[in-house]
């Protein structure tokens, strides 16, 4: 190197004005040119896509296998769930007996609640875990969390026939 300066030597600091630029490069016509030269048919070209259009997502097989096997478990807890319901529903033998005073729409309400909402919690994740999979976007957490809104809807209405008898 001749001096120290940058301006001692300009042919050490400078750049081509091409390696400046940030955003997306427009080709030249010569480089346009170039390239259909090197390429050997039209059909192997890569057809263009528009800059907004996104790349398509690709689809992940764990992830519809897991979302499936956790779609059946979340249906078998509901199975559990309404014969949890069911069970529930014969507390009120109690009500009655030795004083107790029942509220029947509170504990019918309970009841209900316990009995109802699993199925529902089912048709819910059922339909957004489809649509979550054809979108192709991962779909795994919607059975886990029905199962969580399941669990809790069914303590809801556990509790609510507690506070009825």
């Amino acid at each position: 190197m001749s001096g120290s300066r940058p301006g001692d030597d300009p042919g050490v600091y400078t750049m081509p004005p091409e390696a400046f630029r940030v955003g997306p490069q427009v080709p030249s016509a010569s480089a346009e040119q170039e390239t259909r030269a090197s390429a050997e048919s039209p059909a192997e070209r890569e057809p263009r896509r528009p800059a907004t259009e996104r790349p398509a997502r690709r689809r992940k097989g764990w992830d519809i296998a897991l979302t499936v096997v956790l779609l059946l478990l979340l249906i078998a807890a509901a199975v559990v769930a309404s014969g949890y319901a069911l069970l529930v529903g014969l507390s009120d033998e109690a009500c009655g007996g030795a004083g107790r005073i029942c509220q029947d729409g509170l504990f019918e309400i309970g009841v209900w609640v316990s009995f109802t909402a699993p199925w529902l919690v089912v048709a819910l994740a059922l339909f957004v875990g489809a649509v979550l999979l054809v979108v192709r976007r991962r779909g795994f957490w919607v059975p886990l969390a029905g199962a969580a809104l399941m669990a809790a809807l069914c303590l809801l209405g556990a509790f609510l026939v507690w506070a009825a008898t």
